[in-house]
């Protein structure tokens, strides 16, 4: 009789631990992910997925967020069978599509992409995300009036979206603007005046100018800000480059990267380095 209860509470104690390893696989992942140890985080991420039921409700989640770290770690076809998995579970899931989008782009799955964003903008069509990315993409092919279709579209809903209002001037400056990207840079630094993102922007805008030295001091001042901001590092390794500064600059690329700057632009500017 001893042995049997002994053996049921072990069996107890078992089932306990089975659960809080779970939870704790996931904890750690999650920590890892935020200390940027993507390694790390892919393998509790994928050690909690072994332990989860099939039709246990978070397993989109846990798919999706193993997609994300894979992305980090440069396995870019397990994340799109990670995202297709989270897409499975839980279809029409904007977030994932988003994802998936973003993924498929960088696979040069132009078609594939664009079919998840169309998706998602017909789910939501106040989705500031997936207009953003997508006009992104559009400005990366050089549909110049496919981006900025995109971010109209979003200031009609939303005037105020600083995200919109900065990737419009970007296309501006991209199409040799340079007054007036400049001039809304300054508008919107007026209204967010620690934002990295416009502090970055409007250092690019110097750079196209070739005031080098303008440009690095905004840069600068991104990176004191936020010294994760992968953008700030890109755009300032550009700048070496133009200064024949080589080794700076691709010290700062590999930064970028390591930080999750995963667009094809920064692989392009590293090769110059080498």
């Amino acid at each position: 009789m001893k042995f049997i209860i002994l053996f049921i509470i072990g069996c107890l104690l078992s089932i306990i631990s089975y659960g809080q390893t779970r939870s704790e696989l996931i904890k750690k992942g999650d920590i890892c992910f935020s200390r940027q140890d993507y390694p790390c985080a892919e393998t509790n991420y994928k050690k909690a997925i072994e332990m989860t039921e099939s039709n246990q409700d978070d397993l989109y989640i846990l798919y999706a967020n193993l997609g994300t770290v894979q992305r980090r770690n440069e396995k870019k076809k397990e994340a799109l069978e990670s995202y297709n998995m989270a897409d499975k579970m839980n279809p029409n899931n904007v977030f994932i599509l988003n994802n998936r989008a973003s993924l498929k782009n960088q696979l040069k799955d132009i078609k594939g992409s664009l079919e998840d964003y169309a998706l998602s903008a017909k789910i939501d069509s106040l989705n500031e995300e997936t207009f953003i990315n997508r006009s992104h993409m559009y400005k990366v092919m050089g549909d110049t009036l496919s981006a900025l279709k995109d971010l109209e579209r979003i200031l009609k809903f939303n005037p105020k979206s600083l995200p919109a209002r900065n990737n419009y001037a970007d296309v501006m400056m991209n199409q040799g603007k340079y007054t007036e990207s400049m001039k809304v840079f300054d508008e919107l630094l007026d209204e967010h005046p620690n934002e990295p993102i416009l502090l970055n922007n409007k250092g690019e805008v110097y750079m196209r100018l070739k005031d080098y030295g303008k440009a690095m001091e905004y840069v600068n001042r991104a990176i004191r800000i936020k010294a994760t901001y992968d953008g700030a590092y890109v755009t300032r390794g550009e700048i070496y480059i133009r200064l024949g500064e080589l080794a700076k600059a691709k010290k700062d690329f590999q930064k970028a990267i390591k930080l999750g700057c995963d667009e094809s632009k920064v692989f392009e500017l590293l090769d110059k380095c080498n």
